[in-house]
């Protein structure tokens, strides 16, 4: 073993080769797989593969099959090796450019069914393979009650499609500076949420405005997560389209109410407070071409002001749920269907 390997993730040569996204796994301290939705599930998923004795490696030219997880842009392989395309996406058309690449691979892999028929209605490709996220049982389920502080998380700044300033506008428009109700904003370093006044100028960050506002922009290790979403009485998350979804699967596995929109996720029968939404055309074609799922407002307003009135009964129903949560998406059930997939592809490459 080198000298880091008792703080970043090392591995031996292997039957399948991870690269793009993945490679980050090269630098990822331990306990800190969470910060990246692909870090996340790049770990995850090579945790999944070890178990079912499919053996992996980053970026290596040994491995019989390569699979690379991102943009479509930036897919890698090595000469002879079989090509696996692994991406997840949010709206209805893809980026310039990303065509051709999907086109080329041996398969091309998605991360939920939304994402998939996306692909095949873009690329003309039927045979997309999905292979969906799981959660680990450290997201354990625990029973929640009204406390003194009824405190509401939103994870997901600076990416504009999470919706972070639509819950700032929408929290501060229900409880003003209510200091019985708080918002935690978990962000990814930066914030790009604002108060603004009716003229529409700035007046400066929520928590400078607000005294039960919370932004919480350091890194995270998966155990301070763990424990934030446990301290948590609500998600709100009123994003506007998701490959996978992490941090809703991962608040509901907690048994915390959660409100989401839910048109794009596999799981939508466990979102607890499922949130209205309309398909419209993006207002960020660069970032997302094609159309959303956009919110309004006073549906989000009516939703969180709905869960507040009637929180008994939502966190017993997100409790109970957060059960078969766990029995549906266990990382190793959800990978079955992948390790017979890639044991197939394994045993025709060695014969």
């Amino acid at each position: 073993m080198d000298s880091l390997s008792t703080q970043c993730y090392t591995f031996s040569m292997g039957d399948v080769s991870f690269t793009t996204a993945a490679e980050n796994m090269k630098k990822m301290v331990q306990g800190y797989h969470d910060i990246m939705g692909y870090g996340h599930a790049s770990y995850e998923i090579i945790n999944a593969f070890e178990r079912a004795n499919i053996s992996s490696e980053i970026d290596s030219d040994n491995c019989p099959i390569g699979i690379s997880m991102g943009f479509p842009t930036d897919y890698k392989f090595y000469p002879g090796q079989y090509r696996i395309g692994y991406t997840a996406w949010e709206s209805t058309e893809l980026k310039d450019g990303w065509i051709d690449p999907m086109l080329s691979v041996d398969e091309l892999w998605a991360t939920s069914q939304w994402t998939a028929d996306v692909f095949k209605n873009t690329t003309g490709r039927e045979d997309i393979f999905v292979y969906k996220h799981g959660i680990t049982m450290d997201w354990s389920p625990l029973k929640r009650n009204r406390s003194d502080v009824f405190r509401f998380l939103h994870i997901g700044e600076p990416q504009v499609r999470k919706n972070g300033q639509l819950v700032v506008d929408a929290f501060t428009q229900l409880f003003g500076n209510d200091d019985s109700f708080q918002l935690i904003l978990k962000v990814s370093s930066i914030n790009t949420t604002r108060v603004y006044a009716p003229d529409g100028s700035i007046l400066g960050s929520p928590d400078s405005n607000y005294k039960n506002i919370k932004i919480i922009d350091d890194y995270l290790s998966h155990e301070q997560m763990i424990h934030l979403y446990h301290r948590s009485n609500a998600m709100v998350y009123p994003t506007m389209g998701e490959g996978f979804g992490f941090m809703p699967l991962q608040s509901l596995a907690t048994g915390m109410p959660t409100i989401s929109t839910y048109d794009w996720a596999d799981y939508k029968e466990y979102i607890t407070n499922p949130l209205n939404s309309t398909l419209t055309t993006s207002e960020y074609p660069m970032l997302h071409p094609g159309k959303i799922y956009n919110v309004d407002i006073s549906d989000l307003i009516n939703s969180m002001s709905n869960l507040v009135d009637n929180y008994d009964k939502y966190s017993k129903i997100a409790y109970k749920n957060s059960f078969k949560v766990h029995m549906d998406y266990d990382w190793d059930r959800v990978t079955e269907p992948t390790e017979k997939r890639i044991k197939k592809i394994l045993k025709s490459r060695a014969s």
